[in-house]
């Protein structure tokens, strides 16, 4: 028997399917004030105008580095033996204000299918998917119209790594040498600082950065002894736009510290003034969850998201969405990073999408296969679907905690639906308490500092209601939140009346 024979025949054995090796050959992409007390604007913290840096230079050509195969791959490619895939995923478009999208229906790549070649490259073993394969090809094309259509987005560029990649990778692509501000909400947004601060040569990526902080907002019961925070106020934001004229702004569109969205008028709102000075909006929507950010719709230009998430997927890659403006603006800049450069991963999807593949860096092929599963599963469920069962969920998960006398640190009108961030009952630590859900089946996360100028010490607890099974059944996320979160009160000793207890089925 060949070896080639005994090979397939022990992959057989084993469970999977060998992969595929392709020969490659070598180849060369108005103004007005917005929903804030005036408490807020008495209140609010001054910005904070980070110190001017040296410029960063790079010699490094902006050269892209991929491959292509001997021949082009239609993008109606599939593989014949995918006797699960769900050719029946119900077609959507990505928001409920934009039925004029193109609609999505494609089949899962099955996971035995490696493609049609033996295993024999430099990259991948038998038990990978290659990224030259067939299945990699078409889980590309349709990840890349996944992303284009739910977003609104121009073009999409999947990076490997996590979200936090992507942001370092558009600062480095669009901030390096410029004057830039950002929108501060809590710590994960005090990242933006501390990417800019580690950045380069002159150990800043922009040459200078505004900070605007989120503000606290008195509770509108007295009796509550915490404060509530809003972002900045929306007309502060669109004048200091004018005033220092940045060429970029980066904003969180939630912030996994606090749990304040940014609503879409602010958006609108901070996105007119920052393209009307020349700059370029940027929003970080990888703890959005299911509330996709449509991009025409609230003039973003670059979108950072992660399959974790809203996607329900694998922490594997950064996913980036480009505006047209953005693209236009990419091609006039040079990288400074060779691992997380935009402008070679967007390539990289330029050749995928033209019926190719291509190489930087090696991919997580197998975590992408996991993400564009569960993608068919999302499109079965229908993306404005998620968009209504993300806010139902959020706003029923909020009830609950607000009958049981806690405090959200998100004032209203700014609390998002799949971040919910409160004070912990008085005494009780950040590790105590995260410790304590866990006593009842909970894994939770623990507060953590915000970097906005707040009190030191506050005790505070974060819930994360993300992925599919959450949405399908809501009311047993809440039952499941609200048994845990009753016991845990108890052991506090923190007292809920007998008739809030019920409020919440």
């Amino acid at each position: 028997m060949s070896a080639a024979c005994l090979l397939r025949n022990a992959s057989i054995r084993s469970g999977r399917a060998p992969m595929s090796s392709v020969s490659p050959s070598f180849a060369s992409s108005s103004r007005a004030r917005f929903g804030v007390s005036a408490t807020c604007a008495t209140s609010r913290v001054t910005h904070v105008a980070a110190a001017t840096t040296l410029p960063i230079s790079s010699s490094r050509p902006s050269f892209v580095s991929c491959f292509s195969s001997n021949r082009l791959f239609s993008s109606s490619s599939r593989s014949n033996n995918d006797s699960t895939a769900s050719s029946s995923s119900s077609s959507s478009s990505s928001s409920s204000n934009s039925n004029s999208k193109p609609k999505l229906n494609y089949p899962i790549v099955p996971r035995g299918d490696f493609g049609e070649y033996q295993e024999y490259s430099v990259i991948f073993t038998n038990r990978s998917l290659n990224l030259m394969s067939k299945p990699f090809q078409q889980i590309m094309r349709d990840l890349n119209d996944l992303l284009k259509v739910t977003y609104n987005a121009h073009k999409v560029a999947i990076m490997p790594g996590s979200g936090t990649f992507g942001m370092e990778a558009v600062a480095r692509q669009f901030a390096t040498d410029e004057h830039v501000m950002v929108i501060r909400n809590g710590w994960f947004s005090f990242r933006w600082t501390e990417i800019f601060d580690i950045g380069g040569p002159g150990k800043s990526i922009p040459s200078s950065h505004t900070v605007l902080k989120a503000q606290p907002v008195a509770p509108q019961d007295k009796n509550c002894i915490h404060m509530q925070y809003a972002p900045y106020p929306i007309d502060d934001v669109v004048d200091k736009i004018y005033e220092e004229r940045p060429s970029v702004l980066f904003a969180p569109h939630v912030e996994t510290s606090t749990g304040i969205i940014l609503p879409d008028d602010y958006i609108r709102k901070a996105s007119d003034a920052i393209h009307d000075v020349g700059g370029l909006f940027v929003l970080d929507c990888i703890a959005s969850g299911a509330i996709w950010a449509d991009m025409k719709d609230l003039g973003v230009d670059a979108i950072i998201s992660a399959p974790q998430k809203g996607w329900t997927g694998s922490a594997c890659a950064a996913l980036i969405m480009l505006s047209e403006r953005a693209t236009d603006r990419m091609a006039t800049t040079t990288e400074t990073s060779f691992s997380m450069s935009l402008k070679r991963w967007s390539a990289i999807m330029d050749t995928y999408e033209k019926g190719g593949f291509g190489y930087h860096t090696t991919m997580p092929t197998d975590g992408l296969r996991d993400f564009h599963e569960i993608s068919v599963e999302t499109l079965q469920f229908g993306l404005p679907e998620l968009k209504v069962a993300q806010y139902t969920l959020g706003k029923n998960a909020r009830t609950l905690l607000d009958s049981r006398g806690l405090t959200s640190v998100a004032a209203p009108g700014f609390q998002a639906p799949g971040v919910l961030v409160y004070y912990s009952p008085v005494g009780q630590d950040n590790p105590a308490m995260m410790a304590k859900f866990k006593e009842h089946g909970l894994q939770i996360a623990m507060g953590v500092p915000w970097r906005i100028d707040e009190p030191e010490g506050l005790k505070t607890f974060r819930l994360g209601l993300f992925g599919l099974d959450k949405m399908r059944d809501p009311n047993k996320c809440v039952g499941v939140l609200r048994e845990a979160l009753d016991a845990v009160l108890e052991e506090c000793g923190h007292v809920v009346p007998d008739e809030n207890k019920t409020k919440v089925a």
